[in-house]
């Protein structure tokens, strides 16, 4: 899909996965197949009989409706629903597959494919560009502009605080948003200088400072490139156990053990990890897509040269796609044997659909009801009289079935 795809709104929501799939999830919606079985029809039961010493399954349904058996258990359902029921259940899967689809999509595209999802509603990014050269310098600013305009403004407040020799902050103190102060934001992204040279606590410092603020509910630590060696250290020393959670976002990491270290970092600090890793040769770009101008113009507008990369295997599966996708696969297993239902279900004798009844079986029912009031009024449950009660009812089964 590219930017100009209209997501449904459903898709759209800066959460989670794990909640999203409590408002959207099979389960939620009763679309699971145990629930969809328990809507269109009910288990065959088995029950222990004394007397035989055994399980027994009930033969009482046994040609009154058509049957169903997971594969998952064994278990036999006797499918009592219509048709059009059933199609309607079709339908929502089918649904709730392409929701699904559109999720995943949105997830790995544009901003979120680059940072991920902002879940909080007050955050500080620290931006920390490490050695990136004059072009990859841009690239960042090109990036950082998209997760602005994509998630910043649907949230609730936010600052900007630079790792630097001299700690660069575009306000004190996180910033509510608006239209005003994104653009204020992205205006002071692209004033930022180049710079080549850092010390090793720039970061910790910056991190620290982000802390700082009570308000804020997570700091989002944008790693450029590689940590150095003392660097590690020192936030592991700083930012462990901070007062609120530090989710990284490792951008173009050359080392493996960058983006392990980072994976930790996030994990000693209660916060979520995140990686990306971009396939353009930013060597060869000609510049910003994104123009610093005075007046503010056009500074909302998104970059029109696509960022283009993909999660670095040594980061692993990311959790939230994971999640929607395993939900998605069981949504398409599900309609598959919700289909397969359908078809076995749908056969001449029942023009309506599901609902098949043996006038021939109604009969032995009725026959056993009747031995059974019979038996009730004539002994007292003795043995002898409920064995030949059973021994009534197998001659009935046998002569008729």
């Amino acid at each position: 899909m590219n930017k100009k795809t209209c997501w449904h709104t459903d898709v759209q929501p800066l959460v989670s996965s794990s909640k999203w799939l409590q408002l959207h999830g099979l389960k939620r919606n009763k679309l699971s197949l145990s629930q969809i079985l328990s809507q269109i029809g009910f288990q065959h039961r088995k029950d222990y009989v004394t007397t035989l010493g055994k399980l027994v399954a009930s033969r009482y349904a046994d040609g009154l409706f058509p049957q169903y058996e997971r594969a998952q258990d064994g278990s036999v359902y006797n499918l009592t629903a219509k048709k059009e029921l059933i199609l309607h259940f079709v339908d929502c899967l089918m649904g709730a597959i392409e929701l699904y689809k559109q999720r995943m999509e949105w997830l790995t595209s544009e901003s979120r494919q680059i940072f991920g999802v902002i879940q909080e509603r007050c955050i500080v990014i620290v931006l920390d560009f490490g050695t990136a050269a004059p072009a990859e310098f841009d690239l960042c600013r090109d990036a950082l502009s998209m997760v602005l305009v994509e998630q910043v403004t649907q949230i609730a407040k936010f600052n900007l605080i630079r790792a630097a020799p001299d700690l660069m902050k575009w306000q004190q103190k996180s910033t509510p948003v608006s239209e005003h102060t994104v653009t204020s934001a992205v205006t002071w992204l692209w004033k930022l200088d180049h710079m080549t040279a850092a010390s090793h606590t720039n970061s910790a410092e910056a991190l620290l400072e982000a802390m700082s603020d009570d308000a804020v509910e997570a700091v989002y630590y944008f790693a450029v490139g590689d940590v150095p060696v003392d660097t590690k250290q020192l936030l592991l020393e700083k930012v462990s156990d901070g007062p609120c959670p530090v989710n990284t976002v490792s951008f173009n990491a050359r080392e493996d053990e960058t983006i392990i270290f980072l994976k930790e970092l996030s994990r000693l600090a209660s916060g979520r990890f995140h990686a990306f890793a971009e396939k353009n040769d930013y060597r060869d770009a000609t510049g910003p897509a994104l123009k610093c101008e005075e007046d503010g113009k056009g500074l909302l507008a998104l970059n029109s040269r696509k960022v283009k990369g993909r999660m670095p295997l040594v980061a692993g599966v990311r959790e939230d796609v994971f999640l929607i996708w395993k939900e998605l696969e069981e949504a398409r297993s599900t309609v598959r044997q919700v289909q397969k239902i359908l078809s076995e279900s749908d056969q001449p004798a029942s023009q309506d659909g599901i609902i098949y009844v043996s006038f021939k079986r109604v009969t032995i029912i009725l026959m056993i009801n009747i031995l059974f009031v019979n038996s009730l009024i004539t002994c007292q449950f003795g043995d002898d009289c409920l064995r030949n009660v059973y021994i009534q009812v197998a001659l009935i089964l046998d002569i008729y079935t």
